[in-house]
């Protein structure tokens, strides 16, 4: 009897421990409220035009918005620094790019780059060229080079930021050419165009929010950083070309907080990979001189460490 009462009993907890756990699992569908997209760099640059063209189809995949929250400053560490703070359940992700990699280096920064997140996705890279004003004496890199090595500290540039990708290639270039010039740092990618239209900068190193510029004719881009000419711009010289092979630190990524659970992930990893197959995502990078890139997770966290560590060499070589 007490056999039979046992096996009841036992029977009874299982059936009341099973209904129980079934609101709870109702409850970890994911997502079932609006992701935030912490992004550290203005509206209309090549730091965020992909990312808000993705978050449309990830929403609508996922059936939860994507909701992109501007929080500049510090070369997107600002925004990264919140992030790397965020509960890590998947609810808040953003964007990490070369900058904040290069920046560990030159600052201290509330954060490790390389063990406080969680990679989730890399989905496009791009390049980024040297621009002066369209009526700028410089008619060649050649000129600006010959006139900074007889002027020095005459030649102002901006980019898009202290420790950005931008930023470190001009000061690889300035050492390299031996040349001694002044950084002028902007708030992102287009005020950096600006500041060279409006005569504040002699140049500036730019992602392609040059393009619509120079297609106006209020530019001139005298040199690029690639791995090799583009076929767009045909007559302008790679700074490998040149005599200056300084690598390239592009990267635009998607990343979390650490400890995000790896189901999470995936669902997160997977819509973006979906929506980045769209014929429209790829238009989008054409039209803007973009490349595509895809890593997932795991590549992803091996790029950072790898970009991380060569930025670290680089830098211990030179005079900050």
């Amino acid at each position: 009897m007490r056999k039979f009462l046992m096996i009841g009993f036992l029977s009874v907890s299982f059936f009341v421990v099973w209904v129980t756990a079934l609101p709870c699992s109702a409850q970890e569908k994911f997502p079932s409220k609006p992701i935030t997209y912490l992004h550290g760099y203005p509206v209309g640059g090549t730091g965020d035009i992909p990312h808000r063209y993705l978050s449309e189809p990830v929403s609508k995949s996922l059936g939860q918005p994507v909701v992109i929250v501007i929080k500049l400053g510090g070369g997107g560490s600002v925004a990264l620094g919140e992030l790397a703070k965020a509960k890590p359940d998947g609810y808040t992700i953003g964007f990490l790019s070369g900058g904040p990699i290069i920046g560990s280096h030159l600052s201290k920064l509330p954060f490790d780059v390389t063990k406080d997140f969680q990679p989730i996705i890399q989905h496009v890279s791009y390049i980024h060229g040297l621009i002066v004003k369209s009526d700028s004496p410089f008619k060649t890199f050649k000129d600006l080079i010959d006139y900074a090595r007889e002027n020095p500290g005459k030649v102002t540039y901006g980019s898009p930021g202290v420790g950005t990708p931008q930023h470190l290639t001009m000061i690889l270039l300035g050492d390299l050419a031996k040349v001694k010039w002044t950084h002028v740092p902007q708030a992102g990618g287009v005020p950096s165009v600006t500041a060279v239209m409006g005569g504040h900068v002699t140049f500036s190193e730019v992602s392609t929010e040059f393009k619509t510029f120079l297609e106006a004719g209020r530019v001139r881009l005298l040199s690029l950083s690639t791995a090799k000419r583009m076929d767009e711009f045909p007559d302008i010289p790679t700074l490998t070309e040149l005599g200056y092979p300084i690598p390239v630190f592009a990267i635009h990524s998607i990343v979390g907080p650490k400890g995000i659970p790896k189901e999470r992930v995936k669902i997160l990893h997977d819509a973006y990979y979906q929506a980045m197959q769209e014929p429209g995502y790829r238009d989008l990078l054409k039209k803007m001189s973009m490349p595509y890139e895809y890593r997932n997770p795991e590549d992803l966290q091996k790029h950072i460490n790898v970009l991380y560590e060569k930025s670290g060499e680089i830098l211990k070589k030179i005079d900050k």
